[in-house]
């Protein structure tokens, strides 16, 4: 019995050496997550209430402006009344509930008197998403024609954009504020009030475009691309997908029609000065091509470095050899941004948003070679972009 019991026994020496094991595992897995919190925390907030419209928050997840939300979290933004941000409450669109129809709490539902309460109060507007939601969200289907639950742009919206304007508030709006399902008498207003036009085309990039092997893409794209061509659809690898306002498809394939094997955001030298951003970013995924104003400035431009084929399919269809990114304008006081592709949308995760050194870390650990991924962008454009557009009004 008094040899078992020196089995359980431990010695002063291996005692301490399981309480140092401990301390070097937990040390980095409570001690620095604790002091990069702390570091966050003690940076001064800022009060500015942000009004964000998303109308296509389909489910819990968000994606749609989960971006905006992390970037006001991280950054420390807070509304006038103290409360820091939650991005599944602080916003005008479409509210989820499961496989329920969601609420809709949207700019249309309100008062004159709630919306100029709205139009005092505001310092900064963000229009995220007007595509809307529809039966196919909720019910998690694969049809190809779907009714509409709620989306499009409403005069409300565009009466909120342009009083903060003329207000000389901060405006930041992206992909698709104009598109389907909005009606064309109110993209017109929207396209006046922001000096820009749509030329109807819509694009994604694609890492695999074998529908064997990738069920991500729209059953809707492959049935129209089957109808207007002949070949019908057989393709394999990356490619660049087209979309018209009227249902036309073009497919650019890459190492065929793109020299490069994702689209590029491209950004100048005063850009990568001003704004942080890096010479170029990989972007997998949708965007819009405009026709701007000169009174824009270009803060970077998509580049698919098109082959001689792909330069003549572009000419065919009537687009340029590059497509703005993103571009800003003064208009008085006001500081307006568009966005041509969907830069809010990114799967980021909201929990690493109160850590300080998180974005620095993270460009470092993301793999740059995947090229469908989207947390990427956000860690290498997005974030530095907003908080340079947030910090500098």
């Amino acid at each position: 019995m008094a040899d078992l019991k020196g089995v359980y026994q431990f010695s002063k020496d291996n005692l301490l050496t399981i309480i140092r094991s401990l301390l070097i595992f937990m040390v980095p897995l409570v001690f620095f997550p604790g002091i990069t919190f702390l570091i966050w925390y003690a940076h001064p907030s800022t009060e500015k209430n942000v009004l964000v419209i998303d109308k296509t928050a389909a489910d819990e997840e968000r994606l749609e402006h989960r971006s905006i939300f992390w970037v006001l979290k991280h950054l420390r933004f807070h509304q006038s009344n103290g409360d820091s941000y939650n991005y599944k409450e602080d916003y005008f669109g479409y509210f989820p509930e499961g496989r329920r129809k969601g609420k809709i709490r949207g700019l249309e539902n309100l008062t004159d008197h709630q919306i100029d309460s709205i139009n005092h109060a505001t310092d900064i507007v963000y229009l995220a998403d007007s595509y809307g939601v529809y039966e196919k969200d909720v019910s998690k289907g694969n049809l190809s024609i779907s009714p509409k639950i709620y989306g499009g742009l409403a005069q409300r919206d565009i009466d909120v954009l342009s009083h903060s304007i003329a207000s000389g508030k901060l405006v930041f709006a992206e992909f698709n504020s104009m598109g389907a399902p909005t009606s064309k008498h109110l993209r017109s207003e929207f396209e006046d009030l922001m000096d820009l036009k749509w030329s109807g085309w819509i694009s994604r990039y694609f890492d695999e475009m074998d529908t064997v092997i990738n069920e991500e893409i729209p059953k809707w794209l492959i049935d129209n691309y089957n109808d207007q061509h002949d070949e019908g659809w057989d393709f394999q690898g990356a490619g660049q997908i087209f979309v018209s306002e009227f249902g036309q498809i073009e497919v650019f394939k890459v190492g065929v029609d793109m020299a490069v094997k994702v689209p590029m955001v491209v950004s100048p030298l005063a850009s990568q000065n001003t704004y942080g951003v890096p010479k170029e970013t990989n972007y997998p995924y949708w965007f819009e091509v405009l026709r701007i104003d000169r009174s824009y400035e270009v803060i970077s431009y998509f580049d698919l470095s098109p082959t001689a084929r792909g330069l003549e399919k572009l000419k065919s269809l009537g687009l340029p050899r590059y497509f703005p990114a993103s571009i800003t304008r003064k208009v008085g006081d006001a500081h307006v941004y568009y966005f041509t592709g969907d830069f809010s949308d990114n799967p980021v995760n909201m929990e690493t948003a109160t850590f300080y050194g998180v974005p620095t870390l993270s460009k470092l650990v993301n793999e740059k070679d995947d090229y469908s991924n989207r947390t990427s962008f956000f860690w290498n454009y997005y974030l530095p972009l907003m908080k340079t557009a947030l910090t500098n009004h």
